[in-house]
């Protein structure tokens, strides 16, 4: 049988991020993974959306008019919705995709094929969804 590679994915979606991540965590060691997991949950779940609410309070409070208190409400209801919550949902994937990964290095298996790190973070994706409850 031929050994399955893993290839980034061309994907522009959150859950190629949680991917990638699963996939680079599986690459190094158990603390690795687990570097790798802090690192994404600050950048996603932390500075990223810190960031971005920033930037939407910063472009709607120059809006002027009669309409703009609505508008700027929609706009931030929006960003939530298609930015924010994802973003948050991935910060809480990542490190459970690579706990998750860590742990299995230290019990089980020094190395992990494609296949098993694929479903840890299809898990994670789950278990953040359940959690964020976004």
């Amino acid at each position: 049988m031929s050994r399955r590679r893993y290839r980034c994915s061309s994907r522009s979606s959150f859950a190629s991020v949680v991917s990638d991540s699963a996939h680079l965590a599986a690459k190094l060691g158990p603390r690795g993974a687990l570097v790798v997991g802090a690192i994404g949950f600050v950048l996603f779940y932390v500075l990223l959306p810190l960031w971005l609410s920033d930037l939407s309070r910063a472009n709607t409070a120059q809006l002027t008019g009669p309409a703009a208190a609505g508008f700027a409400q929609a706009v931030d209801q929006v960003i939530h919705h298609r930015l924010l919550a994802p973003c948050r949902c991935v910060g809480l994937a990542i490190p459970l995709a690579c706990a998750a990964i860590a742990a299995w290095k230290v019990l089980d298996q020094p190395t992990l094929n494609a296949d098993d790190v694929d479903r840890m973070s299809s898990i994670a994706r789950l278990v953040s969804r359940l959690l964020g409850g976004d």
